[in-house]
């Protein structure tokens, strides 16, 4: 467990953890009977240091009554919270109570953010979902933060060896998403019933729009190995992409630059590219297709056109969905427009 301290400019120091467990960090507020804010970030999110700057400015009030800890999802063993949140925003705040109960989940590191962070410390929930949009669907009298709630329950329970059958099956019946079908299917292979098991892992794989492939990639992994316990990585395609980054200098607005992205498949199955998400309208793909299949061992090469009607620095990301076994590959373009 790692502690540090950030004196903040009311002199109050802010208790904080970092990629502490949240079972550690429940029975740390329970006996201390502080609330809890989970704080996490992306590394490579740049707004997570105007997060702790408002931090280091007062700007969270009562803050010694209050256990803060600050999880890196980029890490594989804090993925969980992104998928059971079914967001990865740069940085969400979710508040619990002292009992270990969400409360809310907030998004992002404005003067509003840290003022909805604030009510929801001191009972007020009347923004305690600021800016939070989950991939999952409900039904309007259905909450949010209840359904959270139930499914964290459930992922405790099962951490700690407990048959969630019961509990799991009471949020599929609100609502259905890859992380509380995970769960489900996990349990079900747990207690040997594989036909259910296999039933749930192909539901999983049905989650294929690239917002899943960005949260759950590693989930639907998994899921294959659930489908076919002989299942082996080496027989898929794997894609291989060439730059990775492209960097242009000097650019002149409206004036196009030509691109050249190179795609490998340097797997041992054919390469299916399902979709190329070119991220705006200053991108465009030269070649009329936007499918492809790449034999093993064998490539092809894109051609497109980057034009900026805006000065300064932009950058974008291309994305490259496919039946690889890394399905989701982003290529960053970072340019300088005069």
């Amino acid at each position: 467990m790692v502690l540090f301290t950030i004196p903040a400019c009311n002199k109050v120091s802010n208790e904080i953890y970092q990629n502490v467990a949240i079972e550690e960090i429940i029975n740390l507020a329970q006996e201390k009977r502080k609330s809890i804010c989970l704080i996490l970030f992306n590394d490579s999110s740049t707004i997570f240091s105007s997060y702790l700057n408002n931090m280091d400015k007062g700007i969270l009030t009562n803050s010694d009554r209050v256990i803060f800890n600050i999880i890196n999802v980029a890490l594989p063993e804090n993925k969980w919270y992104t998928q059971w949140l079914g967001a990865d925003n740069h940085v969400i705040t979710c508040v619990f109570s002292s009992s270990g109960v969400l409360l809310a989940t907030i998004t992002g590191a404005s003067t509003y953010s840290f003022e909805c962070i604030n009510k929801s410390l001191n009972g007020d929930l009347s923004c305690n979902q600021f800016g939070f949009t989950p991939l999952f669907n409900m039904s309007e009298n259905a909450n949010k933060i209840d359904i959270l709630n139930k499914i964290l329950f459930c992922k405790l329970q099962y951490d700690k060896g407990m048959d969630i059958e019961s509990d799991i099956n009471n949020t599929l019946d609100i609502v259905q998403y890859p992380y509380n079908i995970y769960l489900k299917s996990l349990n079900l292979q747990k207690y040997k019933n594989e036909k259910e098991a296999i039933y749930l892992a192909k539901q999983l794989l049905t989650f294929d729009d690239i917002p899943y492939l960005r949260i759950y990639s590693d989930i639907f992994e998994n899921a294959k190995y659930i489908v076919d316990n002989q299942y082996n990585p080496d027989n898929e395609a794997k894609l291989f992409i060439k730059p990775k980054e492209i960097i242009l200098n000097n650019c002149i607005i409206n004036q196009p630059e030509m691109l050249k992205i190179e795609l490998f498949n340097k797997g041992n199955s054919l390469l299916n590219i399902k979709n190329i998400d070119l991220g705006c309208n200053c991108v465009r793909l030269i070649d009329t297709q936007t499918s492809f299949i790449i034999n093993p061992n064998d490539s092809i090469t894109l051609h497109l056109e980057f034009k900026s009607d805006k000065k300064g620095k932009i950058e974008r990301e291309i994305l490259f969905v496919s039946n690889a076994i890394n399905s989701l590959e982003p290529v960053k373009i970072k340019a300088f427009v005069e």
